[in-house]
């Protein structure tokens, strides 16, 4: 696997073991509780996670074959991808950020997403995904790397989300 792969897929475990972390300390009975009208629930979070990464993969696997049918060249660059969406301040819990409709929980599964996404990124190892972009709704163009890291760092976002419900909800307990 190219080290960038490695990398991205080592960053993403790390997050969701931090997203899983987090959620595992809300007890489950208290999963689809709101600590408030406006706020999310952890299962509504980990929905909107799902729906996030599911859309995600779909994205990257598309690009990465039409990459492929184009020719396009292989991966030579080793440097670090890590940090490179700093600019936009992802998992930045102090400014609010509102979900497009598109990724509003509705409640499904997350390992899927996580299985669909690893196998986009799979079908690409080798290929230079830095200059494969594409628009995201809010942060602009991104390169596939960034694409794939900011699945890491939203969830780094939510983790932090998930800790603020339990501790909102920590008082009902």
């Amino acid at each position: 696997m190219h080290p960038r792969f490695a990398e991205l897929t080592e960053y993403l475990a790390q997050q969701r073991r931090a997203v899983l972390a987090a959620a595992a300390a809300v007890p489950t009975e208290q999963w689809t509780e709101r600590p408030a009208a406006e706020r999310w629930s952890v299962s509504q979070i980990l929905e909107h996670l799902h729906r996030v990464e599911s859309g995600t993969a779909v994205l990257v696997a598309k690009r990465i074959a039409k990459a492929r049918e184009a020719g396009h060249p292989p991966e030579t660059q080793t440097s670090s991808v890590v940090g490179t969406l700093e600019r936009f301040a992802v998992s930045d819990r102090s400014r609010p950020l509102v979900a497009p409709t598109i990724a509003e929980p509705t409640e499904r599964k997350m390992a899927e997403s996580r299985a669909a996404l690893f196998s986009a990124i799979e079908s690409g190892d080798g290929l230079a995904l830095g200059e494969i972009r594409h628009t995201h709704i809010r942060f602009g163009e991104l390169n596939l790397y960034e694409w794939i890291l900011f699945i890491g760092e939203h969830e780094k976002r939510h983790a932090l989300q998930i800790e603020e419900v339990a501790a909102q909800l920590a008082p009902a307990r």
